[in-house]
This record gives C-alpha cells, structure tokens and sequence, in this order.
C-alpha cells in the first residue's frame, strides 16, 4: 500500500522568462536548467517551467493550460525555489500557490539585488518563505555553494527515519 504513495520528490524552479528579452531569456532558461542540475546531484527531481510551458517555444498552449500545468506541478513538488532577479506576476502566484499547498518557498536573488532594495516585500513576507532560507548570492559559484548546502540539508531531514515511511524521500 505503501508503494501506491511513493514518488520521487521534485524541487519546483521559478523564475521570470515572460518579459524578458530574447537574450536575457536565453540567459534564464540556462540559470534555471543550472539550479535544476543542482537539485538532481542532491537526489531531488526539478520541474522547469520553460521545459514544459515556455512562453515563446510553446507559445501554442493557452493562459488556462500553462495555469493548470504550472498548479499542478507547483502543489505537487516538496519545495519552490524562486529566482527574483528579474520581475514576474508568474513568481509571485506560484509563491501564493506553493502556500496555500504548505510547501516551502527557498527565495534566492543576487546581492546587488538586496543593497537596491527591489525585491518585493510582499513576496519576502508570504508565509511559505517565512522561516526558510533566502539565498543571497554574489556568483554562481557562490550560489552553487550556498543551494548544495540547504538542499543536502533539506533531503537529509525530509529522509529522516523518524519521518512517516509515506512522507520520507526516497532516492530520485
């Protein structure tokens, strides 16, 4: 019975692409592909948006199916992490939808964001971030460092023996 409620649990990326010049975008799908590579070599799956959904190269798919898809694959993952260097109405609804779902929200932005004092209050204040980490990064690497930490610190207590057999991760 067990078995019937096993899956492999999924990080949810979300972050702007809608506005965003080409080239910009372009820089976006590749940030965005990066931070689902790092939770995979954490033994967590990613749902990318643009992978299913993007706003150009599936351009096809109306607003009611980008909103289902997108609902579904947010209130299904075990986390949200959402880039906010760049504005986006999307972001701020799948932080609404990860907490009416009781997810986690791990908000992350470089820090030249932070000292500009641009990222919105409202989202830094939903109660599916409170409580969890914001990651400020100055680089890359340095965000490579900073989201291996709480993302091996994130699977090691959601595999937690102690947890309920049907909440614990297993493998991905």
């Amino acid at each position: 019975m067990i078995e019937l409620y096993r899956r492999i649990p999924y990080v949810y990326i979300s972050g702007a692409l809608t506005v965003a010049t080409e080239e910009r975008r372009q820089e976006l799908r590749e940030l965005y592909e990066f931070l689902g590579t790092l939770c995979t070599c954490n033994r967590l799956g990613a749902y990318i948006p643009h992978m299913v959904s993007d706003p150009v190269k599936q351009a096809h798919l109306t607003p009611d199916q980008v909103d289902e898809l997108d609902r579904f694959a947010v209130t299904r993952s075990e986390l949200v992490i959402a880039y906010l260097d760049d504005p986006s109405h999307g972001v701020g609804i799948e932080v609404e939808m990860a907490n009416h779902a009781h997810l986690p929200v791990w908000l992350v932005f470089s820090e030249k964001l932070l000292h500009k004092r641009v990222i919105s209050r409202l989202v830094r204040g939903n109660p599916a971030c409170r409580g969890q980490p914001v990651i400020v990064f100055t680089d890359q690497e340095d965000l490579e460092t900073r989201l291996n930490t709480h993302l091996k610190a994130f699977v090691e207590r959601m595999s937690d023996p102690s947890r309920p057999e049907v909440l614990r991760f297993r493998d991905a």
